[in-house]
């Protein structure tokens, strides 16, 4: 069963709504009263009320006779036309009910009148059957006029499609077929109907759609077929004329679909449901996912229950307490204007005009101000007025048919209230100066542009501060991790609304506030604004890091040092502004993470630039994205100059670095020149690494590379290996003849100081350093091994993630560190965690690591075996933390590794990594109260989580089980490791143990999601369902 969640529930909350489960009679239940509001309900029919044998599923015409003796309007909303329809529900009066046919073409009211009839330009027809015949071997059309079919071509295609769907069984063919000179024309054509076989879909789409452009809609109505239709037609429309006829509105409406051609229609309603059996973007925009129309108790007639249900409470009530929503007279309705026609723009007036649809407080009008321009003949404020589509920024975006684009801003800003701009900065100032005596003094402006920093006068103004001098009036703003594409195609995602005032905050939610578009409010806009323009700078760092070829240890630091700096120019800049809670939002590390991960134009321009400098930023941008220059160009220049202007590039190493590569005063190879932290070295003592796997190895690498060239250091280095052969030699004679793990890290030379001994006792003999890296399943039997061959007072570091005993039912825990340091008798044991994938630090690559350690001299020492000039590692005392977020990074990579593996977007992925870090950072606080919060902004917490989530192993073998759930983690771990160990599932049973313990499921809905999907409880596509990431 799929779960059922309300948009505005929040991921920490309880599951508001299940799956309506058939054995307790196919209820859902909703906490917020949604249901109770609703007096309509229209359904689809293919996919949704019809089963795969377009046959009504059990209880169907029960359900429905119920709902309406109990005062509901049920209407039919299809793309059959009503012969088509009055085939497949022989137990409806289909003549009498109102309905919505072949997408809004024809709509009939209560009791069958007729309400509308739309017929295509004959041009058009012509069009098309010329098409036609020049395409015989791909297509078949089929017309529809009113109940009469007309099919030019009797193909197979055709036979299969009239088989399928029980349309006129002996349907006229055009006179002259495909060959004919001057075919028969059918007259007062409704609907044409384009038949292929799904092979040949992806062929045939594109050439209808520029067929139609500007003349008539089109829909992909099934795999097999595309409906055209008059313009602005579909079945939001239709259900318009229809709602509008019975004196009600969408705000009285649920609607359930299963298919793309249902979109508009979810999205005009106040109640949205999707099938269980729906495509994945149709689920995106429902409020709640029902059961499958092949589901013991279908899901139509589960939603018919439970609307008849609420429908008979509320008749129940005293007449004085029963409050319909039609009698709620708003007194002055809210008025909204877009300012912004591109391609982030677009997707965000679709979204606004939806929700002014299905709020009464609102009027329903959205005006969009669009940079007028000419497209093939016509002005593209026409062509998206006529066709509702935006043909040059978002093509085959379709727009709802409230929005009205206008090309005087003037007009657009008139007596609007709220004022959401979201144009580029050099636009923004002509349209501020054009609408500044014509906004009113009681609107609020809504900030989405990313680039509206202006330095004046040494100072910086950020877009909320510029708009509302110019305006004179408050600005709120909305940012996050929105790539535009993902937001357009129904991807989840999330933003953050900064707005001082409540009440406006409020109003915002609502309309923003989605299934699939997640919404959280701050106080201050400036601390939302600034994480987010900032974050291009960390964008364009990455994208050097992608076009130099650094691997993702380095990429994966360079994030996290880019987000601590631009937290720190945060503070040092704007004290006063509640700073910290902005960067764990989704305005800071969801947008950090899709923009320097995702496809963003920022990281997509420095990637091309790192690979040829010498080229100028115009031609890199017509390469690389769309011909504009991104943003974070000009950011990164006003940014730098303004911490010139301060004097205080020494304080901001990262900015300046970047500002200097991106103005080709240095290399781009140079980006890593500015991380490397100086460290102390101690006395000299023998060091022996245990543990000989691919990390084990590369770490090897470093250390006795390191104690090579530090008089403090014996210089030998002892590695236990557990002794195998290979090609008739054992390994260790490989390692210490050949110098090469050819094993775990082939390729790699190895130092001549590193030692492979086949014997634990004595490879710690005489140790004075023990480095333990090696997989958790090992240890205890190691140190069994080794207990009576450690020295008092040796020093022990452990670099194994993810190790936890769990005893007494979860109440009592053990870290790895513990164990050691127990086991051994020793007084204490460092860890050593971070953004480390093996392969990369062997190759050179940098990356960074987080040293947990109590004491100072010891940290100073043991950083001192470590750090490199690729490898750089910072001290602190929080030994828990670091631990534990390396252990709890390989839970969160399988929920990564699931959004991978089912193909959801960056967007998403995005999401899940912020609330992981998050749940994360709380389960340490609950465990360990002493712990520190900064740690999660150190390598072992959000650099690691990057790194784990994008490359490591877990993430890829989390990757292929949900590609595939039948299989078992054993074997998946066997086909792709190759002999290395999976720790995040062993991890994740006892994370779940620690969270059941404590009775704490509410609080880690994520977490204990992941648990269900690794136990097979539930599916990974549930992960995301249950948590409110609407995949």
């Amino acid at each position: 069963r799929e779960a059922c969640r309300h948009p505005r529930s929040s991921p920490r909350s309880k599951l508001l709504g299940t799956a309506m489960a058939a054995a307790h009679g196919g209820t859902m239940r909703s906490s917020d009263g949604l249901l109770a509001t609703i007096q309509v309900l229209a359904s689809d029919l293919d996919g949704t009320l019809l089963n795969p044998d377009h046959k009504p599923g059990p209880g169907t015409f029960e359900a429905i006779a119920a709902f309406q003796a109990a005062g509901g309007i049920f209407a039919v909303c299809t793309g059959r036309d009503k012969g088509s329809a009055r085939g497949v529900l022989k137990g409806l009066d289909i003549d009498k009910l109102p309905g919505v046919y072949m997408n809004g073409t024809i709509v009939q009211g209560l009791g069958g009148a007729p309400l509308q009839s739309v017929t295509l330009h004959d041009k058009l027809v012509k069009e098309v059957v010329e098409w036609g015949r020049s395409n015989r071997g791909d297509a078949s059309i089929l017309f529809v006029d009113g109940d009469e079919h007309y099919v030019m071509d009797r193909s197979d295609e055709y036979a299969l499609f009239m088989h399928k769907h029980l349309l006129d069984p002996d349907p006229l063919q055009v006179e002259g077929g495909w060959s004919g000179t001057s075919p028969k024309i059918p007259g007062h054509v409704n609907l044409m109907r384009v038949i292929c076989s799904p092979e040949k879909m992806d062929i045939v789409k594109p050439q209808v759609q520029r067929l139609v452009a500007g003349q008539a809609s089109y829909a992909q109505s099934l795999p097999t077929t595309i409906d055209i239709m008059a313009p602005n037609t579909n079945k939001a429309t239709g259900l318009n004329v229809l709602l509008k006829s019975m004196g009600l509105s969408e705000a009285q409406t649920a609607a359930v679909g299963d298919s793309e051609n249902d979109l508009e229609m979810l999205q005009s309603v106040k109640v949205a449901c999707a099938m269980g059996n729906a495509m994945q973007t149709t689920k995106a925009v429902a409020h709640f996912i029902l059961p499958k129309n092949t589901d013991e108790v279908p899901g139509v007639v589960s939603l018919l229950r439970q609307l008849t249900n609420a429908l008979s409470a509320r008749s129940a009530k005293p007449a004085a307490k029963d409050i319909q929503v039609e009698d709620i007279q708003v007194a002055k309705k809210i008025r909204v204007a877009c300012f912004g026609g591109g391609g982030w723009g677009t997707p965000v007036a679709r979204m606004v005009a939806q929700s002014l649809l299905r709020d009464q407080k609102f009027d329903q009008e959205l005006l969009l101000w669009v940079n007028d321009e000419i497209i093939e003949g016509a002005m593209l404020t026409e062509i998206i007025n006529t066709t509702h589509e935006n043909p040059k920024y978002m093509p085959g975006l379709r727009l709802p048919r409230n929005l009205r684009a206008v090309s005087d801003a003037a007009e657009a800003a008139r007596g609007a209230d709220l004022l959401i701009f979201v144009e580029r900065q050099d636009v923004m100032r002509r349209i501020l100066v054009e609408i500044a005596s014509c906004v009113k003094s009681t609107a609020t402006a809504v900030i989405m542009s990313k680039d509206m920093v202006e330095i004046t006068a040494d100072k910086l103004k950020f877009g909320c501060q510029v708009v509302s001098e110019a305006l004179k009036i408050p600005a709120a703003v909305l940012m996050g991790g929105t790539l535009a594409a993902d937001v357009a195609a129904g991807h989840f995602a999330e933003a953050t609304l900064g707005c001082h005032s409540t009440e406006t905050a409020s109003i915002l939610l609502d309309i923003f506030n989605k299934p699939n578009f997640s919404v959280t409010a701050l106080p201050s806009m400036l601390a939302v604004e600034l994480f987010a323009v900032l974050k291009s700078i960390v964008a364009l760092a990455s994208g050097i890091s992608d076009g130099v070829g650094f691997g993702f240890n380095t990429k994966a630091a360079i994030a996290r040092l880019g987000a601590v700096e631009i937290s720190k120019f945060a503070v040092h800049f704007y004290p006063a502004h509640t700073i910290a809670p902005a960067l764990h939002e989704a305005c800071g590390w969801t947008d950090l993470i899709v923009s320097s991960f995702g496809n963003s134009r920022n990281r997509r321009w420095a990637e091309a630039f790192a690979k040829d400098p010498s080229r100028s930023d115009q031609a890199i941008a017509v390469d690389s994205v769309d011909g504009r220059v991104p943003t974070g160009i000009r950011t990164i220049k006003d940014i730098a100059a303004f911490i010139k202007s301060q004097r205080v590039e020494m304080e901001f190493p990262f900015i300046s670095k970047v500002y200097r590569i991106i103005s080709r005063k240095d290399p781009p190879m140079s980006l890593t020149q500015m991380a490397v932290p100086r460290v102390r070295i101690s006395d000299a003592l023998k060091v022996t690494i245990l543990g000989s796997g691919n990390w084990g190895t590369a770490i090897a690498r470093i250390v006795a590379t390191n104690v090579a060239k530090l008089p403090d250091f014996q210089k030998t280095v002892n590695m236990w290996v557990h002794e195998e052969e290979i090609d008739g030699r054992k390994l260790t004679d490989i390692i210490n003849l050949d110098h090469e793990n050819v094993k775990y890290l082939k390729g790699c030379a190895l130092p001549d100081n590193l030692v492979a001994v086949p014997d634990a006792v004595e490879a710690v003999k005489g140790a004075h350093v023990l480095i333990f890296v090696l997989p958790h399943q090992f240890l205890h039997r190691l140190l069994d091994t080794i207990s009576n061959s450690v020295a008092p007072g040796t020093m022990a570091v452990s670099l194994i993630k993810g190790h936890l005993v769990v005893t007494d039912g979860g109440k009592r825990l053990k870290t790895g560190t513990q164990v050691i340091a127990e086991r051994l008798r020793l007084s204490k044991c460092a860890v050593l965690n971070g953004a480390n994938v093996a392969d990369d630090i062997a190759s050179g690559n940098f990356a960074e690591a987080t040293l947990g350690c109590s004491e100072e001299r010891s940290a100073s020492l043991l950083a001192s075996l470590f750090n490199s000039e690729s490898f750089s590692v910072r001290t602190t005392q929080d030994v828990f933390g670091v631990e534990l977020f390396g252990g709890l990074n390989n839970v969160v990579a399988l929920a990564a590794g699931f959004s991978d593996g089912l193909g959801l977007a960056e967007n998403t992925k995005a999401a899940v990594l912020r609330r992981g870090l998050l749940e994360m950072s709380l389960l340490i606080r609950i465990i360990f109260p002493s712990s520190m919060p900064e740690t999660a902004h150190e390598s072992c917490g959000i650099a690691d989580l990057l790194t784990t989530c994008y490359s490591g192993r877990n993430w890829r073998c989390a990757k292929a089980f949900a590609k595939d759930p039948s299989r078992s983690w054993e074997d998946i771990e066997a086909e792709l490791l190759k002999g290395q160990k999976l720790q995040g599932p062993s991890c994740c049973m006892d994370v779940q143990t620690l969270i059941d313990s404590r009775n704490l499921r509410e609080d880690f809905p994520l977490l204990t999601a992941i648990h269900g999907a690794v136990t097979k409880r539930i599916s990974p596509q549930d992960v995301f369902t249950t948590n409110g990431f609407q995949a």
